[in-house]
């Protein structure tokens, strides 16, 4: 970061407060929260929702309630909260998208800034901290909900942990050989529906709201195989809570968490509480099925089964949904399949399976698309088939030479699948509305014309008597180095001319020289050679620990293209993928061709640190960088010149 690097300051903070919804001024936010009454006085109203400033008493009284920290400080872009349980909840300035943990979510407006104070959503805050706001005759009140009911299976025993926002105490209301109910007392849920299991001695889970708005209670119905045992509620800590089962029969094939739903979008209705069957019997597992929601569809489950054939993967769907999948010719041997207008209902998956494939994981890659990406053992032979509830995904154990390349469908109250044989052909990539022509139809065509239509220029950040970021001895000028001349390496096997801007870790211009003179001396490489592309490669950090990913920066309309190439291909790169942002950093400003500069992953983040430090991994993000320039140069030719 550094000199290269700054981020926004506040100069463009401004510029993304003027971004923001037209805000007001409203009268004071009083909300009943148990036996206090927390008043909001840095309160604004829009169409999109209520924002409320990070230095209203009222909010302090809030994270102190809940035992959450801020970190926050004006000309910052990030504004943090890390609750108490502890989850990090990431938002920034001009930014509708955010972080709760690693579940990527999209608030209706951006925060922003009135003067030096930042405004956050309060509804995505609130939900972030396991809560919800109701209203009634006699006003608001915030009430804890059940957020979390996460299933885990090894062998023949199943676990159960729920989670709140406040404490649990579960007391069991019915109890058969076939079915036990828990009641908790005090909070709601967005999780109500039913949810099958199948393992350790449990079919199925099904999840019922009931009591009052004010006085809520949260129904857990869990039925039962024949012979399976129970265990007594666990307590791991005043929010969290175990419960248990073993099974009688064989161990199950393979552990897979079945994933949970996040908090409810802001503004959802609250449920309406259960009426209950005829006497005081609690609601059990065959109560009937849930009706098809009209909203987002929800990724509910991803399991992978072996057999002696293959492997089949089921992902299952609630909803109508679209969706879209691709695979890699060998060498590569990957398959990613990615559901449209969907919600992740738990964190992402990463999980290493049994041949015929080598892992599988599961995210939420953007706000309305899940992604389940599969890496293969071999070129193997693979079947996609949509039902009502989701997706089957066949993967056999035989080699197939010419598979399906691409294929997309529907699921839900409409199943359609095609595919095609055709080898997948990069589409354009930029910002739509920007058509010269038809071939043109994502972006504007670059109308810089390189005199060295084969160089690319790799500018590794940082280097000499500035060392970037640092992390246990560990310099983001050294990392950044080590990628570049990986990156190098790949795209001269490729064909490619390649100059770095240096090859050693020195400075460009001199050593402890002002930050213009060696920025210009950066640009002044590519410029002078007349470049096909310039990409600067660094890694980037932050005060906490809390934000992660890898983030593409740009500053001109003809860099757009070229940074979506390449984030096509590092979506996988194993960290968050944080987008594409136009900021106006130097090096990306001032060079006259395409240009982007990538920031790989967070120093400060203890899995991005991880990953940086593996040189595993700096090899296959190389690998990821050169195939996006690879993309991009297929899908954007230069006029009179050979393919590269």
């Amino acid at each position: 970061m550094n000199r290269f690097t700054v981020r926004i300051g506040s100069a463009a903070l401004a510029l993304l407060a003027c971004l923001a919804p037209p805000a007001r001024a409203d009268a004071p936010l009083a909300v009943a929260y148990g036996a206090q009454t927390i008043r909001f006085t840095h309160v604004a109203a829009s169409p999109q929702g209520i924002a409320v400033g990070v230095e209203d008493p009222g909010f302090a009284q809030l994270l102190q309630a809940t035992g959450s920290i801020l970190t926050w400080k004006p000309g910052q872009r990030y504004v943090m909260v890390t609750t108490g349980v502890p989850v990090v909840v990431s938002f920034a300035i001009g930014d509708r998208r955010y972080d709760v943990g690693p579940i990527s979510l999209e608030a209706p407006f951006a925060p922003y800034l009135v003067g030096d104070e930042a405004y956050l959503p309060l509804d995505q805050l609130l939900g972030a901290l396991d809560l919800a706001m109701h209203r009634d005759a006699a006003g608001a009140f915030l009430v804890p909900q059940l957020t979390t009911l996460d299933v885990r299976s090894r062998g023949t025993a199943v676990t159960i942990a729920a989670h709140a926002g406040a404490p649990l105490h579960p007391r069991i209301v019915a109890q058969s050989p076939s079915a036990i109910t828990y009641e908790f007392d005090g909070v709601g849920t967005p999780l109500a529906g039913t949810r099958a299991v199948g393992s350790g001695g449990v079919k199925s889970l099904e999840i019922v709201q009931a009591g009052t708005p004010r006085d809520p209670k949260t129904l857990v119905t869990v039925a039962l195989e024949p012979g399976a045992s129970v265990q007594a509620p666990r307590a791991t800590d005043e929010r969290d809570v175990v419960l248990a089962y073993e099974g009688s029969g064989p161990a199950a094939p393979a552990e897979m968490p079945t994933p949970v739903p996040p908090p409810p979008p802001a503004g959802s209705a609250y449920a309406p509480a259960y009426p209950g069957p005829a006497g005081n019997a609690a609601p059990g597992p065959a109560a009937a099925a849930q009706p098809v929601p009209s909203g987002p569809a929800t990724v509910t489950g991803v399991s992978v089964t072996p057999g002696s054939d293959g492997s089949t993967v089921a992902i299952a769907v609630t909803g109508n949904a679209q969706f879209e999948w691709h695979r890699l010719r060998d060498p590569d041997n990957r398959f990613w399949i990615d559901i449209k207008g969907a919600q992740l209902n738990g964190p992402a998956l990463d999980e290493n399976e049994p041949d015929p494939i080598v892992s599988v994981r599961v995210r939420q890659i953007d706000p309305q698309t899940v992604r389940v990406a599969i890496s293969l053992a071999g070129s193997k032979q693979l079947d996609v088939s949509p039902t009502a509830s989701g997706i089957d995904i066949s993967i056999g154990n035989e080699e197939v030479a010419d598979a399906p390349r691409a294929g997309s469908g529907s699921i839900g109250s409409v199943v359609a699948v095609s595919e095609s044989a055709m080898p997948i052909t990069p589409a354009p990539l930029g910002e739509p509305g920007t058509a010269a022509d038809a071939s043109w139809k994502f972006g504007a065509r670059s109308t810089y014309v390189p005199t060295n239509p084969r160089l690319i220029v790799i500018d590794p950040g940082h280097g000499g008597s500035d060392r970037g970021s640092s992390r246990n001895g560990t310099d983001e000028a050294v990392i950044a180095l080590d990628i570049a001349k990986r990156l190098r390496d790949l795209l001269l096997a490729q064909g490619w001319q390649v100059k770095l801007t240096h090859d050693t870790d020195v400075d460009v211009y001199a050593p402890d020289d002002t930050a213009h003179q060696e920025l210009q001396a950066r640009v002044d490489v590519a410029n002078d050679a007349g470049a096909r592309l310039f990409v600067s490669i660094h890694c980037n950090a932050f005060y906490n620990a809390g934000p992660r990913g890898t983030t593409l920066y740009i500053s001109k309309d003809i860099d757009r293209p070229l940074a979506e190439a390449i984030e096509q291909q590092t979506e996988m790169d194993g960290t968050k993928n944080d987008g594409i942002v136009k900021s106006h950093l130097y090096v990306t400003l001032h060079t006259e061709m395409p240009a982007t500069l990538i920031e790989t992953a967070f120093l400060s983040n203890p899995d991005d640190y991880a990953l940086i430090v593996s040189p595993a991994w700096r090899q296959k993000i190389a690998g990821e960088i050169a195939a996006g320039i690879g993309a991009y140069a297929q899908a954007y030719p230069v006029p009179n010149q050979p393919p590269q």
